[in-house]
């Protein structure tokens, strides 16, 4: 309870003061209501994003990276390979293809795709180290088996088809597939919701644990590892406790 008053009284000082939240007006999805991702194709969109990863890329170069990007790191070193060739899903405007380098300590073979044409501009744009492609995670533009390591930069959580897009990490994976930085809720069942992130209407899936578990194991998965990822409180949404899981999995 104390909680969701803070967070309360934090948007209603944002608010007061003309600031708008990177994620905000989170609301249950109604019947009918469209599951849309078209909000991230906007370029103010990608642009707003921009900005705000390159603030957290800035504290990767100075050694003090924010919890996430170490985890994704962690979890590519616990796959034992010394040079895979990685695969993002959802890279947005490039910010991983960097972070993982320098976290890492070693150049990476890196693709990122984005489903959004003005996401992978501004990466093609600000990183010459990586190649970026425009994709869709449900139908990726991509051979069978043709990375180690297929990454799921936390987008799995924008698809309304999460289904189709586990099953596309695992097609196109030699062999590990991380979905990074999923959120999860351990009573309510799969939940849809949409909200604002960088000023547009898009999807929001929260997981319910037993049932995000159930489908990787079912798509031909097996966890590996687990890694605590960043906070993530919507429970003033959905009634309960909500956190993030950073899942490293093998193929089968």
């Amino acid at each position: 309870m104390l909680q969701r008053a803070r967070a309360w009284f934090y948007r209603l000082r944002m608010k007061a003061r003309g600031i708008q939240q990177v994620s905000d007006d989170y609301r249950l999805l109604k019947a009918g209501q469209p599951l849309t991702a078209e909000g991230w194709k906007v370029p103010s969109a990608a642009a707003w994003q921009h900005r705000e990863f390159e603030r957290l890329l800035g504290d990767v170069r100075s050694g003090n990276p924010r919890i996430d990007f170490q985890i994704a790191a962690e979890a590519i070193k616990a796959t034992g390979h010394d040079n895979p060739r990685i695969i993002e899903v959802g890279c947005g405007s490039g910010y991983y293809s960097e972070a993982l380098s320098l976290l890492l300590g070693r150049r990476i073979r890196y693709v990122g795709i984005d489903f959004s044409p003005a996401m992978v501009s501004l990466a093609r744009a600000k990183f010459d180290e990586g190649e970026f492609l425009a994709g869709d995670a449900c139908h990726l533009p991509l051979r069978n088996e043709c990375c180690d390591i297929l990454l799921n930069g936390t987008s799995i959580m924008h698809i309304a088809n999460y289904r189709a897009a586990i099953a596309e990490s695992v097609r196109t994976s030699r062999e590990w597939c991380i979905f990074h930085t999923v959120p999860l809720v351990a009573r309510r069942e799969t939940t849809i919701m949409h909200k604002l992130a960088y000023g547009q209407r898009v999807v929001e899936v929260v997981f319910n644990q037993t049932e995000f578990e159930s489908m990787l194991s079912e798509s031909g998965l097996v966890i590996n590892r687990t890694f605590q990822s960043i906070p993530y409180d919507v429970s003033e949404i959905l009634n309960e406790p909500s956190w993030t899981v950073t899942y490293l999995c093998r193929k089968r």
